[in-house]
């Protein structure tokens, strides 16, 4: 599957919109299909993410995450936004980590 980076470390799913956000300024890049391999990748490049300026992938080693540190309402929350937002979907995603997010602190507050 072909992804497409800009030299800002922008990710464009598509040639359209890399050509559109991103005129003569995109690199297309090759990523893995199966799912695991997929979100390990996205994940590792930190794509979504804000990144550092490249010319190609840069390849981090992403943190790591314990559900430990949520709340289980608050991780599922969580966990469903990041789901979303590797299918693509950035509004949707932002609106399921606000309220993941505003679970946790509303957790945190009663402790």
């Amino acid at each position: 599957m072909r992804l497409y980076v800009s030299s800002q470390g922008e990710w464009f799913g598509t040639q359209k919109d890399a050509q559109r956000n991103a005129p003569r300024d995109w690199t297309e890049v090759e990523v893995p299909t199966s799912k695991q391999e997929l979100i390990n990748y996205l994940s590792e490049n930190r794509v979504g993410a804000s990144a550092p300026t490249a010319s190609a992938p840069v390849i981090k080693e992403a943190p790591e995450f314990t559900a430990e540190l949520l709340a289980p309402e608050a991780a599922s929350w969580v966990s469903w936004s990041l789901d979303t937002l590797i299918r693509g979907d950035k509004s949707e995603a932002k609106e399921m980590l606000k309220k993941g997010l505003t679970i946790q602190r509303e957790r945190e507050a009663m402790q």
